[in-house]
């Protein structure tokens, strides 16, 4: 089967009441997962869509003393770029919540070869790419022969893009 890596800012609401879980529900990987608590408690193997292995992110990562919720830089570094490298297929989701973050994994599956749909959310711009993430964009496009970009227009749209997509 193969493995695929969802990448993008999370999409966090900023309720203090909410648990880590809930105030998750929103964000696109809860949808696909089928609910928000697979981001933050993960179990070995999650399936999406019926055909692929979700290899991340997940909103807490997992410390060399196997619990979650690492603080440790290098931990979370390590995790997010071993679960890029472990993936075949890498979707990047460029929105109006900026992460660099996103943006480093997003190098790193361009400098790993890896298969991308790159997803950005439309914008007034002068520049021909109609975004803000308009340089990484141009410069995921250069660098890899196996990608595919798609614009949208809200985040509501995400879901059922990737969905048809995959």
């Amino acid at each position: 089967m193969k493995k695929v890596y969802f990448s993008g800012k999370f999409n966090k609401l900023k309720d203090p009441k909410l648990s880590l879980s809930d105030s998750l529900k929103d964000d696109y990987r809860s949808k696909i997962l089928g609910g928000s608590e697979k981001l933050t408690h993960p179990i070995d193997t999650q399936i999406v869509f019926g055909k692929y292995i979700y290899t991340g992110p997940f909103y807490c990562e997992q410390a060399s003393s196997g619990d979650y919720t690492s603080t440790d830089c290098n931990t979370v570094l390590n995790a997010e770029f071993k679960a890029v490298s472990d993936a075949d297929f890498f979707v990047c989701v460029l929105s109006e919540h900026f992460s660099v973050g996103t943006i480093v994994e997003l190098d790193w599956a361009l400098y790993q070869n890896k298969e991308i749909i790159l997803l950005y959310q439309e914008e007034e711009s002068s520049y021909t790419i109609k975004s803000e993430y308009w340089f990484a964009i141009a410069n995921a496009i250069k660098n890899s022969h196996h990608i595919k970009i798609i614009p949208f227009k809200n985040t509501n749209d995400i879901y059922p893009l990737i969905k048809n997509l995959l």
